[in-house]
């Protein structure tokens, strides 16, 4: 904890009314011995000479210098800092600064406020003294949080990342091999952003080295990546748990085999007259997309079509079941509101996992479905 993260969590429940400067100067008379002879002097550390007004706004928001820290140090007394904690102060305000500390001292409860309390001001002080003790403290804190974050979700974290580093340029495998050969999970839970609570949402896979860089210290814009990344991991596993609602005829496996197989003498290019892959896909809004289709749909549709028709002849599926099947899942993921973009992507890895084959031919077999009128509506221009 810093020195700023605690001021801020005690001051509702310590002076509620009080301003920053007053408080500040209040709380460092908790902490201090202070003789009264020194009091208002260069030697309280307290008065308006060693600090003005908009110092301890300052130290409020960043925490204190050096020198005041060192100032503080020398002078604490936890006795004066207890009794002050407990006087007239009834059990339940007690508990509820206990509450705005816990995530600080789990062990922290309305009879120890005080004494934990102290506690943790000095070592935030001498963390400002020592700032490699605060990268410790950081360091654990995170890991702490990791070892909780793993065993509430840790295998929901790894399927989203595909067991790789989820920092952006960073691919290393959160999987190593021990000695046995067998597949051992490599890898730390990060808090992407500073909530308190241990939410899957707030977790994100990370290697070891990321993660220590990450808990250390990181930008605005590096929690921002991460946050993207992990709505993102958001959408494509609740994607997955929409169509695994739907069933998907297996024979379409020979289909998409049949793909992988074929030569380049086996495919014909086409001008197709169907309801047009543009009129499907908005090229102002999704160019990329609309670009992939239809350059899928152009050499590769009539070679789908031809291996559909001749697999279902030989009774591997049926093949109204399978337009229907491929609509309805078009359809779940439309009501969810995902982008042509994440439809396309998820119906692309549903065909994966079910035929074990290579994204690629997946691909194409969606971009024949979306020209054969199963994935996609016509938009209004």
């Amino acid at each position: 904890m810093l020195f700023h993260e605690l001021v801020h969590a005690v001051h509702p429940y310590l002076m509620k009314d009080a301003d920053v400067p007053e408080f500040m100067r209040t709380l460092i008379q908790m902490l201090c011995d202070i003789p009264e002879e020194d009091w208002t002097t260069k030697k309280d550390p307290s008065s308006e000479q060693v600090n003005k007004d908009a110092s301890l706004r300052k130290f409020y928001t960043k925490g204190p210098t050096k020198k005041l820290a060192k100032a503080m140090l020398g002078r604490l007394t936890k006795d004066n800092f207890v009794e002050s904690i407990n006087y007239d102060r009834t059990d339940v305000v007690k508990e509820s600064l206990a509450e705005s500390i816990r995530p600080f001292h789990e062990s922290v409860d309305k009879d120890n406020v005080g004494e934990v309390l102290f506690e943790l001001f000095k070592k935030s002080l001498e963390f400002i003294i020592n700032p490699k003790l605060e990268n410790e403290r950081r360091l654990t804190l995170a890991k702490n949080t990791s070892s909780q974050a793993k065993t509430s979700f840790g295998s929901s974290l790894l399927a989203d990342s595909d067991h790789i580093c989820s920092m952006p340029g960073c691919s290393k495998s959160l999987q190593v091999e021990d000695a046995d050969n067998n597949t051992v999970e490599d890898y730390e839970a990060a808090r992407i952003d500073n909530s308190k609570s241990v939410t899957y949402k707030s977790f994100i896979a990370l290697c070891h080295d990321c993660f220590q860089k990450y808990a250390f210290k990181h930008t605005k814009v590096e929690e921002t990546a991460l946050q993207a990344i992990k709505k993102v991991q958001m959408q494509t596993r609740d994607s997955k748990n929409v169509l695994d609602t739907i069933g998907i005829e297996k024979g379409i496996s020979q289909v998409v085999s049949n793909l992988s197989r074929a030569k380049p003498k086996d495919f014909i290019e086409i001008s197709y007259e169907a309801l047009s892959v543009s009129e499907k896909i908005d090229e102002g809004s999704h160019s990329i997309l609309l670009n992939q289709v239809t350059s899928d749909v152009t050499k590769y549709f009539l070679f789908v079509e031809k291996s559909m028709q001749d697999e279902a002849k030989k009774k591997l599926f049926n093949d109204l079941l399978l337009r229907a099947q491929i609509k309805a899942a078009y359809e779940k993921l439309a009501d969810k509101k995902y982008s042509p973009e994440q439809i396309y992507t998820a119906l692309s890895e549903k065909l994966r996992a079910i035929t074990k084959q290579d994204i690629f031919y997946c691909n194409i077999v969606i971009a024949y479905f979306i020209q054969s009128c199963e994935v996609f509506d016509a938009f209004t221009k």
